[in-house]
């Protein structure tokens, strides 16, 4: 499957008081390394959606790619910046703040299109 991943972690978390939801964390580790953790298996190539602490978040060795607005325009302008750097013929999307997503949520998402 060429399928690239794209880990969403650009928004402004108003609702956390304005932290990145990306760097909390979550049993001593951030909650985008979860999510890499979980979503880099399934796909062939990985990104990561992030508009602040980017050097924070380039320390992961995932290329970044940040919304192209610089209003925080929500997942889809992650989601539009994701686009914009996928080489592969399909996209699948994981927000930072799902730690616990399937492990083979990929291939079940993959399988559901045939």
């Amino acid at each position: 499957m060429e399928i690239t991943g794209l880990i969403l972690a650009g928004g402004r978390s108003t609702r956390m008081g304005d932290a990145d939801k990306g760097l909390q964390q979550l049993h001593g580790t951030p909650l985008v390394q979860h999510a890499i953790h979980r979503l880099q298996p399934q796909v062939s190539a990985l990104l990561l959606n992030a508009n602040r602490n980017l050097a924070q978040y380039q320390a992961f060795g995932i290329p970044l790619c940040s919304d192209e607005t610089a209003n925080f325009d929500g997942p889809l302008a992650g989601l539009q910046a994701g686009l914009r750097q996928c080489k592969t013929p399909l996209l699948a999307t994981a927000p930072c703040d799902s730690p616990f997503f399937p492990m083979n949520m990929v291939q079940r998402l993959h399988r559901s299109l045939l």
